[in-house]
């Protein structure tokens, strides 16, 4: 089989193809043979060396497959070769074939393709946790989503209008029409020179029941001064980290830190409002049993028709290079892929 690898901390140009033998599966694993691998910006930062959760290189990321399943361990009686799935995995996703515990792997639904399959577990996982769980996302919220247009951005999307709560999208100008077209109503420049005070005047009025911050450091605390009563700021993903390394420019009080700000609990009790956290990846190492029943509920909204699985753009797998420079420079409006 053959896999991506990140050889050192670096740029695209780390990445390597790499062949090795065959994985086969133990009694309780599933081989698939992949057809598409997501690719997401956690990747990015493991890549550069800023995700936690990343092992040292030189390893294998990769958070999401699709595929067919080629052969099943003695203990597995759920699935057979041949037959289409979804599978989470935790790292090793970009390999032409994964073993896969079978707890973590998911019939394919009618109609959903390789590429949406493949689209579908992180981006959805977390707006699940982070909307459903944390948030508790009920009708006529006013929710603020930073990168509205990345897929993490418009499975929140997806969320809110399935409960009925009020989207409000922060995105490059280059996204608004689709954001529009998607079912937007306001959205904000995040290159906007005036973006705080444009986030400011929509929020100072009534305030925002939830903002949805994928991008950390100073927007953290701008939020805390936008939520309403019982308003909610569900931190998750920096971003910014990536600027720190691009641009030279340190987006909080200290580098190299892995704490940016501190909350004010004194604050938080006299605005009654909070401040959660959110990390799928550490969730996950933990116990997956959780997040498969959230799968399953996942999948059952895709079956309602509530979600709109976006699949920006699929890129060979021996152009995983190219794939990761197109998610660094924040070109994609949903979901990019390697597909086989």
């Amino acid at each position: 089989m053959k896999q991506i690898w990140i050889t050192r901390k670096g740029g695209p140009e780390v990445l390597q193809l790499r062949e090795t033998a065959d994985p086969v599966p133990s009694a309780d694993q599933v081989l698939i043979e992949v057809r598409a691998a997501g690719v997401n910006f956690s990747d990015v930062l493991a890549r550069r060396g800023r995700y936690p959760e990343a092992p040292n290189p030189p390893m294998v990321v990769g958070y999401e497959i699709s595929g067919i399943i080629e052969a099943v361990g003695d203990n597995v009686d759920r699935f057979t070769p041949g037959q289409s799935v979804i599978a989470p995995v935790f790292f090793g996703g970009y390999s032409t074939k994964v073993c896969v515990p079978k707890e973590q792997v998911f019939p394919l639904p009618a109609g959903m393709t390789f590429s949406e399959g493949a689209a579908l577990a992180v981006n959805y996982l977390t707006a699940f946790g982070t909307a459903m769980k944390m948030a508790r996302l009920k009708k006529e919220d006013r929710v603020l989503i930073y990168s509205a247009g990345g897929g993490v951005g418009l499975a929140l999307f997806d969320l809110c209008r399935r409960v009925g709560a009020i989207p409000i999208g922060i995105a490059s100008v280059s996204k608004h029409t689709r954001l529009q077209k998607r079912g937007f109503q306001i959205i904000l420049d995040s290159q906007s020179p005036t973006l705080d005070q444009d986030i400011f005047e929509l929020g100072q009025k009534d305030g925002f029941d939830v903002i949805f911050d994928t991008r950390g450091g100073n927007s953290w605390s701008q939020a805390l001064n936008l939520l309403a009563p019982f308003g909610k700021l569900i931190a998750f993903g920096f971003s910014s980290a990536l600027d720190e390394i691009t641009t030279g420019k340190v987006s909080g009080p200290t580098e190299g830190s892995a704490i940016w700000y501190s909350a004010d609990l004194f604050q938080l009790a006299q605005s009654n409002t909070s401040v959660s956290g959110f990390n799928l990846a550490t969730l996950w190492r933990r116990s997956f049993s959780e997040l498969g029943a959230w799968m399953e509920e996942i999948l059952k909204f895709y079956q309602a028709g509530d979600l709109n699985i976006t699949v920006d753009k699929e890129f060979a797998f021996t152009d995983a290079a190219q794939a990761h420079q197109y998610l660094e420079d924040r070109k994609n409006f949903g979901k990019v892929l390697l597909v086989n």
